[in-house]
């Protein structure tokens, strides 16, 4: 007779942490994704105390690949996010010149204006 308990199926509470710091990491991307960058940043914020408190406790050699296995995927995530932001900060530069430009097109307009 087979018991269902005795089965090892059971996250570890270590485990868990790394699930849902890789959790918080995909939702941090959707957010970017969304140019919702404010959620985003305190969401990272968030995620940075996080990483503080799974860290505190020393990794044991048994979890060390699931653990670098979990840093990797978030550096990687983390880097599609930077560069998610740094292609908006570019739009954002280019509309900002433009809007200049429009408002001295039409100083320039009104300068030589009759009115």
């Amino acid at each position: 007779m087979n018991n269902i308990e005795s089965i090892p199926t059971a996250l570890t509470a270590r485990q868990r942490s790394l699930q849902a710091l890789m959790s918080l990491t995909e939702y941090i991307q959707e957010l970017a994704e969304n140019n919702d960058w404010v959620s985003a940043l305190n969401e990272q914020r968030r995620r940075r105390l996080l990483m503080d408190e799974f860290f505190a406790t020393p990794c044991t050699p048994a979890e060390s690949s699931d653990v670098a296995s979990v840093i990797e995927k978030i550096l990687l995530v983390d880097k599609l996010v930077s560069e998610m932001l740094y292609r908006q900060r570019g739009t954002m530069t280019q509309e900002a010149n433009q809007s200049c430009q429009n408002i001295r097109n039409v100083d320039r307009y009104l300068s030589n204006s009759p009115f």
